[in-house]
């Protein structure tokens, strides 16, 4: 199988995560993607709720597309999550499969502050997904060269990394914290299945 694996705090989960899942799954033809809610990121310390409460809302978001799937590897260890040990345990669970680490192109540009990040680059090729202002691999001091309009090799490495350009959305996780907390609806931004789950919980305010 060609498997996508994507993680993030999913604090909480919205319809642009979810879209550009779609868009990247179509684009590569993925069999599925796997969406892995972090437990205890190390570069996000503030306003992120238990893992738990993300870990149900990202199954509820989901629910419905035989895509998709969630995995609470991060989540059960009870500890700060690194990417280097999920991909480990990824590569591990799927040693036949093909796997593509899915990520934004502003996070893929900070790689150097990531745990093991060298190590992190050798492990599985790389879906690259634009954000507004960053519509370019090329620049990378990751990238070694240009295979093809949208490959690229990675230095010091047998992987590549494949560049995106996804629909822009202007909603965001941050964005919808402070509209929860202000007592704003966020109706059709996010499945209403999480909105119901949120107000159930009292999240956010």
């Amino acid at each position: 199988m060609r498997i996508g694996l994507l993680g993030g705090t999913f604090n909480p989960i919205h319809f642009a995560h979810l879209r550009v899942a779609e868009e990247v799954r179509e684009a590569f033809n993925l069999d599925k993607i796997v969406f892995i809610p972090s437990g205890m990121p190390p570069l996000k310390k503030q306003e992120v709720i238990d893992a738990e409460h993300r870990l149900k809302m990202t199954e509820l978001a989901i629910n419905g597309n035989p895509f998709f799937e969630v995995s609470d590897i991060e989540v059960r260890q009870n500890k700060t999550s690194y990417t280097f040990n999920t991909l480990r345990y990824f590569k591990e669970l799927y040693q036949r499969d093909t796997l593509f680490f899915i990520m934004g192109i502003d996070a893929f540009l900070e790689l150097k502050f990531w745990y093991k990040y060298e190590d992190l680059l050798k492990m599985v090729d790389f879906i690259v997904m634009s954000r507004p202002g960053f519509n370019s691999l090329e620049k990378s001091e990751f990238i070694e060269d240009k295979e093809s309009e949208n490959c690229f090799r990675i230095k010091n490495s047998d992987k590549k990394a494949f560049f995106i350009s996804v629909s822009p959305f202007w909603t965001s996780s941050t964005l919808l914290r402070e509209m929860l907390k202000k007592g704003k609806s966020i109706r059709y931004l996010v499945p209403d299945a999480v909105i119901r789950y949120i107000e159930e919980n009292q999240l956010y305010r």
